[in-house]
């Protein structure tokens, strides 16, 4: 019987697993294929654009709502839906002959891949309680990790050899194998029989798409985005029944963390953004050798979080954190001195990005997370993850206009800047921690 409650345990794991994959590979997979769309459905390249972006608001706006909604269908119920509508959308995104109809159920793909992550980070968290929350942390950081790595070269091969539908098509048997497997996903927090705000819903959607949109393409939506977002804030702190339940900010860590998590996004992700554009243009390196490069940041990254387990019991998780940022600042600085000269040995920086960025997440994870159980789970995993891609995406636009006004130069100084800003991450976590333990000794002493 127990041997049997094992392989069902393994059996519920590996299909949360694979539902997180698929998120992880669809996020990136797509943009190799733009140019084969744009030509085969006669669309502007600002159109098709939207196959891309429509995802990501989607999956966005879907982010932070996903636990909320989870806590009352019930946690199963609300991931096995979200795989189901993923692969149904992946078959209709194949099958789409016309650029608006493939832009509408990539939308309907990124709102249905929103929530995967953070909802299986807090099912893993779940299984794996305690000390053992390491493991969890391991398992959702190398499924997210190696979906980035290989959806590029996928997306290529599929899409040079087979068409464009076949990134879509190969959603299909996995999202199929997945609902099989989650058949054996029994443990879940009993659902909370409530409504949901949607005014406050509808506030936090407008806040994040003006975000979004004012970062990459409008300046002047982010004023817009900034009343919607006090709006939702004010809104949910006296709703009976909130969209995004807020009170998880009473954990002084987690609160410290997701301050951080936008510093920490906009590192990750600028980063990615820079350094295929200094390998390729100023240092005339080939896009093979250069996804060679990305991949040896990927991997070490990708071992480190292997790791997560051991290096929490050893290590505290602050330790961690400030290892993870000095090793990434000293990348970029390393990177910014390679962009300067215009040459030098590329590998070893993109190790030590790699080794800084595993670093930060693992010890992130282990620091926001500490004490937190239940629903309350899921929704402080949304919103880290919704604030570290809001600030990867304040960072590519930042980087992008940094490069195209200044050149060579903008590409030097935006490295010096992203290496700042990895300590600078340190500081709210550091700030936080005061304050749990100055909170923690005054109630002994009471």
């Amino acid at each position: 019987m127990e041997r049997r409650t094992r392989l069902q345990a393994g059996l519920a794991l590996t299909g949360v697993l694979l539902g997180t994959m698929l998120q992880a590979v669809d996020g990136s997979i797509v943009n190799v294929a733009i140019p084969q769309i744009q030509n085969e459905l006669g669309a502007s390249l600002a159109t098709v654009g939207w196959v891309v972006t429509g995802y990501a608001l989607a999956s966005l706006i879907a982010m932070p709502l996903s636990a909320g909604v989870a806590a009352r269908v019930g946690v199963r119920a609300y991931f096995v839906a979200q795989v189901a509508t993923f692969t149904l959308a992946s078959v209709a995104c194949a099958a789409s002959r016309s650029a608006p109809t493939l832009i509408a159920f990539r939308i309907l793909q990124g709102f249905s891949a929103g929530g995967l992550l953070p909802l299986s980070q807090g099912i893993l968290m779940s299984l794996y309680p305690g000390e053992r929350r390491g493991t969890a942390v391991a398992l959702v950081g190398v499924a997210a990790v190696l979906g980035p790595l290989f959806g590029p070269p996928l997306g290529g091969v599929l899409t040079d050899h087979f068409g464009w539908p076949t990134i879509f098509w190969v959603n299909v048997p996995l999202g199929l194998l997945s609902l099989l497997l989650l058949r054996n996903l029994q443990v879940q927090p009993a659902p909370r029989p409530e409504g949901l705000d949607l005014r406050g819903a509808t506030l936090l959607a407008a806040a994040l798409i003006s975000l979004q949109l004012g970062c990459a393409h409008r300046a002047w939506l982010l004023a817009p985005a900034l009343l919607f977002g006090w709006l939702f804030v004010k809104r949910e702190r006296t709703a009976r029944s909130p969209a995004v339940d807020l009170s998880v900010l009473r954990y002084r860590p987690l609160a410290g963390t997701l301050a951080a998590a936008p510093l920490y996004g906009i590192g990750l992700y600028a980063s990615i953004f820079l350094i295929p554009l200094l390998f390729e243009r100023q240092l005339s390196m080939t896009a093979a050798t250069t996804g060679l490069a990305l991949a040896v940041g990927a991997v070490t990254s990708g071992v480190l979080i292997v790791c997560a387990q051991p290096l929490l019991s050893r290590f505290r998780a602050r330790s961690l954190c400030a290892a993870g940022a000095v090793l990434f600042a000293l990348a970029m600085l390393l990177l910014a001195r390679i962009a300067l000269r215009s040459s030098g040995d590329v590998y070893f920086p993109q190790a030590l990005r790699g080794a800084g960025t595993g670093l930060l997440y693992i010890g992130m994870n282990g620091f926001a997370f500490e004490g937190i159980d239940g629903h309350d789970l899921s929704t402080s995993a949304s919103l880290f993850y919704m604030l570290r891609q809001l600030g990867g995406t304040a960072g590519v636009a930042l980087a992008a206009s940094a490069l195209d006004g200044f050149g060579q130069t903008g590409m030097v100084a935006a490295l010096v800047v992203l290496a700042v800003a990895a300590p600078l991450s340190l500081v709210p976590m550091a700030a936080a921690n005061r304050r749990a333990s100055a909170e923690e000794q005054a109630r002994v002493s009471a």
